[in-house]
């Protein structure tokens, strides 16, 4: 079945770099929305960053930019900004992730774009949001997994804070942008007139955090370093077992509690005072942690599992990733796309690849992105005769250092 395209003829002009954004686009691209990453001449700093390569080029780079036009162009140039100008009044769309403020000195600025192409829905997403005192700094995950409270919650007293080991308020806020552009879209549509959609890291670290900090506000209690545990149900973590780790989330609900207690021969424990129901669970987590471990130690992860499924229970083994890249689940959803490295894009050799796809299908049909990522400049040419420069023209912007056309 061919992949559902409901973004075709949407045009965006991606002034993203590094995660939030450039995923955010990436997304726009499976979508069928043609994204022309606009690049400074020395190219998305993550193409020179990380520390492994596919075909010469930055895996962190190829990762994030699959499907996409490169326009290679310095915008501080007045030559520059014309051509920006050409393309941003035929684009639908603009997303830029930079530090709030820089863009105003070139007229990328949310006010500057939407007087001159009222038409744009634009994306801003930032490491604390666009207004308060802490609007004008700079922010990455790690700063606002540390300032939006999420590693307040994460680790354990003998770790300490511990960050989580992926982006993932990078990806979250490029989610929260992709989201909020679509609906700025269909606004325009109704309206004529673009909107201006705000997104951040710390905006998403909060969202994530609902629930718990929810429930903070209401006790005025610090849930503190609880590991793989809850600070709102128990059982609910992992547990040691014979062999590893297995993960648990036996309460759901008092019946599924019972239901773990009986697969996993501790009967007694509902009746006991301090397992009666969840919040005094919580109080006493370190003795029902000793009670179950004390069962787990005695048999693998897997017979563990196999009883709690069986239960009703969900749980589940620690995988490694390198074993959910071969995960037959992964494989059935289509949720890695092969591309080739060099062939049509970026990266100096031919070398094969694979790149995460959208979180989401469209009638059970997996999205996939419309080619590799693009090498620095590889569309200038074709992105600047569309806006109607002539070869010469363009040779000669290429010539000045305007552009830079592979």
């Amino acid at each position: 079945m061919v992949a559902p395209q409901p973004l075709r003829g949407v045009r965006v002009a991606d002034l993203t770099r590094f995660v939030a954004g450039s995923q955010a686009t990436m997304w726009l691209a499976a979508l069928g929305a043609e994204v022309v990453k606009v690049e400074p001449p020395a190219g998305d700093p993550y193409r020179a960053q990380g520390t492994e390569r596919a075909g010469g080029e930055s895996v962190l780079f190829m990762a994030l930019n699959a499907g996409k036009r490169s326009l290679a162009v310095d915008f501080r140039d007045q030559a520059g900004r014309e051509v920006m100008d050409r393309l941003l009044s035929r684009c639908d769309l603009l997303v830029e992730n930079s530090r709030p403020g820089s863009l105003a000195a070139h007229g990328l600025d949310w006010e500057s774009v939407h007087r001159r192409f009222p038409q744009i829905v634009y994306g801003s997403i930032s490491g604390y949001g666009d207004v308060g005192p802490e609007a004008g700094r700079g922010g990455f995950d790690l700063i606002l997994q540390a300032e939006s409270g999420v590693m307040s919650v994460t680790g354990s007293p003998q770790s300490g804070p511990v960050k989580v080991g992926a982006p993932f308020l990078d990806v979250g806020a490029g989610l929260s942008c992709a989201c909020g552009l679509l609906a700025g879209y269909i606004e325009r549509l109704r309206t004529g007139t673009g909107c201006l959609v705000s997104a951040s890291l710390l905006e998403f670290g909060l969202a994530g955090l609902g629930t718990v900090l929810a429930s903070v506000a209401v006790s005025g209690r610090e849930p503190g370093l609880l590991g793989t545990h809850s600070p709102l149900f128990a059982p609910y973590g992992g547990f040691r077992t014979a062999d590893g780790w297995l993960v648990m989330a036996g309460a759901g609900s008092e019946q599924m509690w019972r239901r773990a207690c009986q697969a996993l021969g501790l009967a007694d424990l509902p009746g006991d005072p301090r397992f009666a129901d969840a919040a005094a669970r919580v109080a006493h987590r370190d003795e029902l942690t000793s009670r179950i471990e004390a069962v787990l130690t005695r048999q693998p992860t897997e017979h563990w599992r196999h009883r709690l499924d069986a239960a009703g229970v969900p749980a589940a083994e620690v995988r490694g990733l390198a074993e959910v890249l071969g995960w037959p689940q992964v494989a059935a959803l289509g949720s890695l796309q092969p591309l080739r490295a060099g062939a049509n894009g970026a990266g100096g050799a031919d070398a094969g690849y694979q790149v995460v796809g959208p979180p989401f299908r469209l009638d059970r049909t997996v999205l996939t992105y419309p080619g590799p990522p693009p090498a620095l400049g590889r569309d200038t040419r074709s992105v600047l005769g569309e806006l109607g420069y002539p070869p010469n023209e363009i040779s000669r912007l290429a010539d000045a250092g305007v552009v830079v056309a592979a």
